[in-house]
């Protein structure tokens, strides 16, 4: 019974008996046949020549590591022709020829090997009671042989990044067992064009929008049906929209403007009023063409302006010369999105003034400024001081600047108003991504300040409102798959003179086929993505120790039961 429990049944070994110690637990195990099989020749032999022990460390029991101790008999071989004269009974069930650990605690440490990091995963056996090192995993990852996987019908092809913004692979799954087929060390048309090659039989084939997967699936496989992820065609999308709000500053105010707050409380008081003109001309003044700089904060932004408009007007240069986006991303060691933008916009595009980007450490405390303001202390330091006691741990240099940037809206004759008397409501824009969401997104899911908003941009500029009506088609068209929709779609957003959705029309216009094949069948590259997520993952696990066979392997998964995660 009790060797039922602890052995195989297919070992042919009994437990002789049981030594625990303080550290570990013994077995002392016997054959319990009187032959043996020859492996050379399979000549069965029942004259023993001698025995010995094998240690091989097998599974803990309870948290304890346990060895075994098989007394191994030799046998002589009574086949003449055979190349041996002994040889050692085997217990492949249990023990391969030469191994120091058996094969269910090999198993046990591949698994955890695939599953988890070397060096989380060694430290994870440890705490179980099995000792095995990080090189070890390893090496158990590399001699593990990769089965064979069939070249699937419908494939979904995306990059994955090795080093973001530098360089990229390509990742391969079956859309329909929703399994990794393959990791590319390359995001290139060579590549992918030679896998696909190598592999003949794939008919459908999901991608994003990218020139060398399109130049590369042409290639490779000609006849297969190339279908563009709708999640991409929408992303680029809104992407144009913020490059048509990119030159609309109106619009992006005109988001953050309530004009009928403002008018209430110009009414308030005639003191108010005076401080909104007051602001108002000193605002004049500054934007005067011309105008010297009055701060040194100023004199750096119209440093960093001119900087801006000189490589703008440089890389409009270059492609009047005839070089392509990539080559002057090269020579002007800036990022192909930006020469595009670059190159789409009317003018240099700049930040819109008064955005604020990303969280500040004054976020909690603004409600308590602005009271102690409109007391009447202006002083920043005190301001600091104060804050400091409510838990800020910024530094001083940082009230400062909203201390000076809140003085600039006092009037010229008084360096302290009035403390009754409330400050001009300033109108901060909205940044350009916040307002491109309002055209792409359903004016169901919309609350009220949005839908407000999104009025005030679309009256603030008429070829906004247009876009907004086409982008909202373009996205039902998309939704309720209507591929009969999609010409007509194009020709009238050519011939509407927006520049940033024309150029999204003519990239559309280019992959047509696969676009249209987008609005007609049911393939995308969602779980693609959700593997890439995956692939991430088990990049970060690794601690940068692996190289590319191991993360190939790794996301491959466990070969003996393809333990990749499904994504539907």
């Amino acid at each position: 019974m009790l060797t039922e429990l602890l052995l195989p049944k297919a070992t042919s070994l009994q437990v002789e008996r049981i030594e625990p110690t303080e550290t570990k637990m013994v077995l002392g195990l016997l054959a319990t046949t009187s032959t043996a099989v020859c492996p050379t020749c399979q000549t069965a032999s029942d004259r023993p020549h001698s025995y010995y022990y094998r240690f091989p460390a097998d599974l803990p029991f309870m948290g304890m590591p346990v060895r075994l101790q098989i007394r191994v008999r030799r046998f002589f071989c009574h086949n003449e022709g055979c190349q041996k004269q002994t040889f050692a009974e085997q217990f492949p069930a249990l023990l391969a020829t030469r191994a120091r650990r058996t094969q269910r605690l090999k198993s046990t440490l591949e698994q955890i090997a695939f599953e988890v990091s070397a060096e989380s995963g060694a430290r994870l056996l440890a705490w179980v009671g099995i000792e095995a090192s990080p090189d070890q995993l390893l090496g158990l990852i590399r001699a593990t042989p990769e089965v064979a996987v069939e070249t699937p019908r419908v494939l979904g092809v995306d990059d994955w990044a090795k080093r973001k913004g530098r360089s990229y692979g390509t990742i391969l799954i079956d859309l329909e067992a929703h399994r990794v087929v393959d990791v590319l060390l390359e995001r290139s048309a060579e590549a992918v064009e030679t896998w696909l090659q190598e592999h003949p039989g794939v008919e459908i084939i999901s991608r994003d929008r990218g020139n060398d997967y399109i130049k590369g699936i042409t290639a490779g496989a000609p006849n297969a049906v190339q279908v563009a992820d709708r999640w991409h065609l929408l992303s680029n999308l809104r992407e144009a929209a913020e490059l048509l709000l990119t030159d609309k500053p109106a619009c992006l105010k005109a988001a953050a403007d309530k004009p009928e707050v403002v008018q209430t409380e110009l009414a308030t008081t005639t003191e108010t009023a005076g401080l909104v003109e007051n602001a108002a001309s000193v605002q004049a003044e500054r934007a005067v063409e011309g105008a010297a700089p009055t701060t040194k904060a100023e004199v750096r932004k119209q440093a960093r302006h001119a900087r801006k408009q000189e490589r703008f007007d440089l890389v409009r240069q270059l492609h009047d010369q005839g070089l392509s986006d990539r080559e002057i991303s090269r020579q002007m060691k800036m990022s192909t999105r930006t020469i595009s933008k670059y190159l789409q916009a009317d003018s240099c595009p700049f930040y819109p003034e008064g955005v604020r980007r990303g969280n500040s450490k004054l976020d909690a405390y603004w409600d308590y400024l602005e009271q102690r303001w409109q007391a009447g202390c202006h002083n920043a330091t005190q301001l600091w001081r104060e804050i400091g006691q409510k838990g800020f741990d910024g530094s001083r240099g940082l009230v400062a600047k909203w201390a000076a940037q809140e003085r600039r809206l006092l009037p010229k004759t008084a360096k302290q108003p009035s403390p009754a008397a409330p400050r001009p409501k300033k109108v901060v824009p909205w940044s350009v991504s916040r307002t491109a969401w309002l055209l792409v997104k359903p004016e169901a899911e919309m609350d009220e300040e949005e839908q407000l908003a999104l009025e005030r941009v679309k009256q603030a500029d008429d070829l906004v409102a247009q876009a907004h009506q086409f982008v909202h088609a373009f996205q039902q068209m998309v939704r309720e798959k209507q591929p009969e929709k999609l010409e007509s779609w194009i020709a009238a957003v050519t011939a509407s003179g927006i520049e940033a959705l024309s150029s999204f029309a003519h990239g559309l216009k280019q992959d047509f086929d696969a676009v249209q094949n987008a609005l007609s069948y049911p393939w995308s590259n969602g779980q693609t993505e959700g593997q890439v997520n995956r692939l991430k993952f088990v990049k970060r696990q690794m601690f940068g120790r692996a190289k590319f066979d191991l993360l190939r392997r790794h996301v491959l998964g466990h070969p003996a039961g393809r333990s990749s995660p499904v994504f539907t």
